[in-house]
C-alpha cells in the first residue's frame, strides 16, 4: 500500500463511505484469480492522490475491474460508479478526463447491440439505475466554466452521448450549452454528441438533424481579426462564442442519419 502522503485527498467522510457503501467482494482484477486480485477501499483513496502516477495507476485498476477489455460491464461497475462520478466532480482529482473515458466505455458496453469486441455484451442488473443516477450527477458539469476544465466538459459530453435512453433530454441540453460554450474543442464534442444521440431520439430527432445541418454551413464568428488593427473589434470578437464546427458537424450529421 502507498504511503499516506500519497493517498490523502478524499477526506475522512468520503473515505469512510468507500468502506461502507461498496461491496468489495465484487471489485476484483479480472486477470488475477484468487485473493491476489481482490481490491479494497484504498484503491478509491488512491484515485484522489495528489501524485499523478498514483492516481493514474488507481484509475487503470478501476477501469479493468469495471470493464476489463471494454466488452462488458463487470459486477464492480455499479459498486464504484457513484465514486467515479464523485471523483469527476472534484477538481482536486488529477485524472478526471481519464475517468470520463472509462464511463463512456462502460456505457457503450452496456448499450444496445449484441456484440462488442467479439463478446456478448453483458451488464449487472444494478447497472441501468446506477448509470441513470450518474447521468443526473454529471449534467451540471456541462456548465462548469472553471478555466482549464474544458477537457472535463468535453469528456462529460462524450460520456453522456452514450446515455441513449435519455436522448431527447440530452439533445436539448447540448443545444443550449453550445450557445454558451467558450471553447472550440468542447463545442465540437457537443456537436458530435448530438449526432450520436439523434438516431435514438423520438421528439428531438428532427430538431437535432436540422440543427446539425445548420452547423455544417455556419462559419461561426469568422476569422480572428488583427488586434493591432482595431483592439475593440478584436475584443468584441473574443467575447463571442460562435464557433466554426463545420467539419465536426459533417461527421455528426452522418451519424445522426444512420439507421439503428
Amino acid at each position: 500500500m502507498k504511503d499516506r502522503e500519497d493517498t490523502e485527498g478524499a477526506g475522512a467522510e468520503l473515505t469512510a463511505r468507500f468502506a461502507t457503501e461498496v461491496d468489495w467482494t465484487k471489485v476484483v482484477d479480472p486477470y488475477i484469480p484468487g485473493p491476489g486480485g481482490q481490491y479494497g477501499p484504498d484503491l478509491l483513496e488512491r484515485l484522489w492522490s495528489p501524485d499523478l502516477r498514483t492516481a493514474d495507476d488507481a484509475h487503470a485498476a478501476l477501469h479493468f475491474a469495471c470493464c476489463g477489455d471494454g466488452s462488458s460491464v463487470g459486477n464492480a461497475a455499479p459498486e464504484v460508479l457513484p465514486f467515479l462520478v464523485e471523483a469527476v466532480r472534484d477538481p482536486a482529482v488529477k485524472v478526471r478526463p481519464q475517468i470520463l473515458d472509462t464511463l463512456g466505455v462502460l456505457a457503450r458496453a452496456a448499450g444496445p447491440g449484441p456484440r462488442l469486441g467479439g463478446r456478448w455484451r453483458t451488464a449487472p442488473a444494478a447497472w441501468p439505475a446506477a448509470w441513470d443516477r450518474a447521468v443526473d450527477a454529471l449534467l451540471p458539469l456541462l456548465a462548469d466554466d472553471v478555466e482549464g476544465d474544458e477537457d472535463v466538459r468535453a469528456g462529460v459530453a462524450a460520456a453522456l452521448a452514450r446515455a441513449t435512453h435519455r436522448a431527447d433530454d440530452l439533445i436539448g441540453r447540448f443545444l443550449t450549452r453550445f450557445g454558451d460554450e467558450p471553447h472550440l474543442s468542447v463545442a465540437e464534442q457537443l456537436v458530435m454528441a448530438v449526432g450520436e444521440l439523434a438516431p435514438h431520439a423520438v421528439e428531438r430527432r428532427e430538431d437535432a438533424v436540422g440543427w446539425l445541418r445548420q452547423r455544417t454551413a455556419d462559419a461561426g464568428k469568422g476569422e480572428e481579426p488583427d488586434m493591432d488593427d482595431d483592439t475593440d473589434v478584436w475584443l468584441a470578437w473574443m467575447e463571442q462564442h460562435g464557433h466554426d464546427v463545420r467539419p465536426a458537424a459533417v461527421v455528426a450529421l452522418r451519424r445522426a442519419l444512420r439507421p439503428l
